[in-house]
């Protein structure tokens, strides 16, 4: 049983879980190495649960106990990279006489597959929340950090008040203190999840803000967090491939935005222009 064999096996069976069971999914999916590291007893403790739970969890799994899934865990987890998944993944197109036009008609099919599982619903409430709310904070470390900071910088051109959130502490201070229900927060939230990333929205939504949170699980700690979740779900793919359809979504989100208002997207493109050509040109001239 592979990692994403792991992970989907873990998504499938999840609706069928107690609530007890449910914690110690969730625990694993967000620390695998936590498996590693203790008994069955000391990781109950952990999803504050009982080491009976996390066995009858290993069963529902169809492994045949605890000492399964630390094997599956270290096979898998421990020894196969994201980078060593995508590497694996492209042997099979080595022989291919059109690499170049294969590859990329994969990552094209990734998108499709992942775009007619989008809820039309979901993503108008998300654009239209994205539009009207006074401020936008994103959220992305790791492999989603360049997915956080292109969006930052798109909306940073079409509408006011948008930030990405750094770990600096001062800043993070002075995100708290400014945070208010009229803020949606982006959380971006790939797997391996990053916590200071799920622990900072956390604080944030307390606080009053709401959370659109984009992530690859429908298990993942961000959904929890969410009010507008898009689950961007590719079975088999290493965050690395997972990347291009993440960047197509987002594009598409920043698209759904503009849709509510042209006009008013229109005036702050001739704005944006006038600062290019006042300044931001000169900076390369």
């Amino acid at each position: 049983m592979g990692e994403d064999t792991l992970k989907t096996k873990i998504e499938h069976v999840f609706p069928s879980l107690s609530k007890s069971q449910q914690r110690v999914a969730k625990l694993i999916l967000d620390s695998p190495t936590l498996v590693l590291m203790h008994s069955a007893a000391e990781l109950g403790k952990h999803a504050e649960t009982s080491e009976t739970t996390v066995i009858r969890f290993c069963y529902a799994l169809g492994l045949s106990g605890y000492t399964e899934l630390q094997s599956t865990i270290t096979s898998t987890v421990v020894q196969t990279s994201s980078l060593g998944t995508y590497i694996a993944s492209k042997e099979s197109y080595t022989d291919e006489e059109q690499y170049a036009s294969v590859i990329m008609g994969a990552i094209s099919q990734q998108i499709t597959d992942i775009a007619s599982r989008i809820d039309a619903q979901l993503f108008d409430e998300a654009t239209k929340k994205l539009h009207t709310t006074k401020r936008v904070v994103i959220i992305g470390e790791g492999a989603s950090y360049i997915a956080a900071q292109w969006l930052g910088f798109t909306l940073s051109i079409l509408r006011p008040n948008v930030q990405v959130a750094t770990k600096d502490t001062t800043s993070l201070i002075k995100l708290y203190r400014e945070i208010n229900e009229d803020c949606l927060i982006v959380l971006i939230s790939l797997h391996r999840y990053y916590k200071e990333a799920i622990q900072v929205t956390e604080q944030l939504k307390s606080l009053g803000a709401e959370v659109l949170a984009i992530t690859d699980s429908s298990v993942a700690p961000a959904i929890r967090l969410a009010d507008y979740p898009f689950v961007l779900q590719s079975p088999n793919h290493s965050t690395i491939d997972l990347l291009p359809a993440l960047m197509a979504f987002l594009n598409t989100l920043v698209a759904g935005m503009t849709k509510q208002d042209l006009p008013y997207y229109e005036e702050q493109q001739k704005i944006y222009e006038k600062l290019h050509v006042n300044y931001l040109q000169n900076r390369w001239s």
